[in-house]
């Protein structure tokens, strides 16, 4: 069994020594690999590095041409029989290597993919007139809302879409009680789809908080909405690396997390790594954030847009640390059983193995 792992990044190299000295969480895509390993599959990944540095004159020109990501999809569509199965960690790559076995017309290679935010418009054309959901075995979703638009809207059959939590290593975020908690610090992560404004408008009225923001990702095409603002004196903003990270939220009484509306899990990753510290986390309540959170049982929500409501829910949890207690070790007992990174690789592994049977390389 071969596999093929497109991903849409660069590959952090030279981390093992970070993550044995308990500084860095383990990345996604390595669990997965070793997952695969260790299950009797060859597991090749293929990122940007590989990409920039592949010979192939047909990679090359979608690399220069069409971008990265489709460049990827030609590079898997390139070797796709040598592999049982090709996995793609998003749809931008997945579609366009689906489009593509659908025009090789042979018998294709199993594939798996990640469909992070289905309901975009153009997506109804490639999913809903093209049916290329038919050139992949199982297409994973990390939001209820993204299930049910593509079954209902898409016509993608139930079967061949599975809802799964997203993760958290939670080897590495866990909670930290020889780490002082500040009651009067409420930090907050990441640029994905952040409401900053309505949480800086809070922050406004809660001048004896301290408000730190790890206002960064290595993810997100978002702007930060805190370089060059003015913002309050009791608020900050800079990167912060994954120990920084794991410690802010540590010291901090309460993890906020502000969302515009959306249909998808969009701050799921800061979500699910300050729960896993066992921290009480404040969230914005949009279409799509609806399935790690349970309102008064393991976290808060707050309306879209409403500074009053997180002013009201901060000063709550101030003033009542038992609830801040419970909701936090309920966020950790959560993530134990739903949303651990060994339980993703788990899913996935499961679903390229199955996938991969069917198919032989040559």
């Amino acid at each position: 069994m071969k596999t093929l792992l497109l991903i849409p990044s660069y590959r952090k190299e030279n981390i093992a020594a970070a993550i044995s000295a308990d500084q860095h969480p383990t990345m996604d895509y390595d669990a997965l690999a070793a997952g695969l390993e260790s299950r009797g599959t060859c597991a090749e990944l293929y990122d940007y590095r590989a990409l920039e540095a592949d010979s192939d004159s047909l990679v090359k020109l979608a690399r220069k041409t069409l971008g990265r990501d489709i460049a990827l999809a030609v590079a898997g569509w390139r070797r796709r029989k040598r592999y049982n199965t090709l996995f793609t960690n998003g749809e931008n790559v997945g579609l366009f290597l689906a489009l593509l076995l659908r025009l090789s017309g042979k018998k294709r290679p199993g594939h798996v993919t990640i469909g992070h935010r289905l309901s975009t418009g153009k997506k109804k054309l490639f999913f809903g007139t093209l049916k290329l959901w038919q050139e992949m075995d199982t297409v994973f979703v990390y939001a209820t809302t993204q299930q049910k638009h593509g079954v209902s809207v898409l016509g993608i059959p139930a079967e061949r879409l599975r809802l799964i939590p997203f993760h958290a290593d939670t080897r590495f975020w866990r909670p930290r009680p020889e780490v002082t908690e500040n009651e009067k610090q409420v930090s907050a992560a990441g640029l994905e789809w952040r409401d900053y404004p309505t949480l800086l408008a809070a922050a406004e009225r809660l001048p004896d908080t301290s408000f730190p923001l790890a206002a960064a990702s290595p993810w997100s095409k978002h702007n930060n909405e805190t370089d060059k603002r003015t913002m309050p004196t009791n608020v900050s903003a800079r990167r912060y690396e994954y120990g920084e990270l794991r410690e802010l939220y540590a010291s901090s009484a309460i993890v906020a997390v502000p969302l515009y509306e959306n249909d998808f899990q969009a701050g799921i990753t800061a979500i699910l790594e300050a729960m896993a510290c066992g921290k009480a986390v404040v969230v914005t309540q949009t279409e799509g954030q609806t399935d790690a959170i349970f309102d008064g049982e393991n976290g808060l929500y707050v309306p879209v847009g409403d500074s009053g409501a997180w002013e009201n829910a901060i000063r709550r949890l101030q003033a009542d640390p038992e609830l801040r207690q419970s909701l936090g070790k309920n966020a950790r007992l959560w993530i134990e059983q739903s949303a651990t990174l060994d339980q993703w690789v788990e899913s996935l592994c499961a679903a390229i193995l199955s996938s991969g049977s069917k198919n032989t390389v040559p």
